[in-house]
């Protein structure tokens, strides 16, 4: 069954499959349904009125195959589900950021902790804090300025 993103009722119906209150084999097949899908915005956070966080942990499932390739345009976005690490699917965004290619991930990141930095209160915080648990990625941390580490390994305890 093709599913196209243009069109809002096939995206709606994967939703529904999705639901966390779906059977576990309908919800097997709403994640097959939606790898079909192109636009990943689609699957990042969605605020559906009906769905919304009822679908985040399954549609984190299906953006962490994704190659970094295809992922790479939405990094601020995966980003920002760390934020709070509370919300549903945001481990798995996190454990996929963390196999991330460095070399992809170093200047949207350093651009946000930069940003961050800028204007801290206490949500920016706990997400910094969120983003340190990326320094586990060998790669990245080998990538990044010492400013960003230095901002990153802050004890935030």
């Amino acid at each position: 069954m093709g599913w196209r993103n243009d069109n809002m009722k096939d995206i709606i119906e994967i939703y529904r499959m999705l639901h966390w209150h779906s059977s576990y084999g309908e919800q097997l097949f709403g994640i097959e349904a939606a790898k079909e899908i192109d636009d990943l915005s689609l699957l990042i956070q969605p605020m559906h009125p009906e769905y919304n966080k009822s679908i985040w942990d399954n549609c984190a499932r299906v953006l962490y195959e994704k190659t970094d390739d295809v992922l790479s345009p939405y990094l601020a976005q995966l980003f920002k589900w760390v934020e709070d690490l509370n919300w549903p699917g945001a481990l798995i965004i996190l454990d996929r950021l963390k196999i991330f290619s460095g070399q992809e991930l170093k200047q949207p990141l350093e651009s946000l902790v930069n940003s961050i930095m800028g204007s801290i209160n206490e949500q920016d915080s706990m997400w910094l804090g969120n983003l340190s648990l990326l320094l586990k990625n060998e790669s990245l941390r080998g990538e990044l300025s010492q400013d960003v580490k230095r901002a990153l390994e802050v004890d935030r305890g």
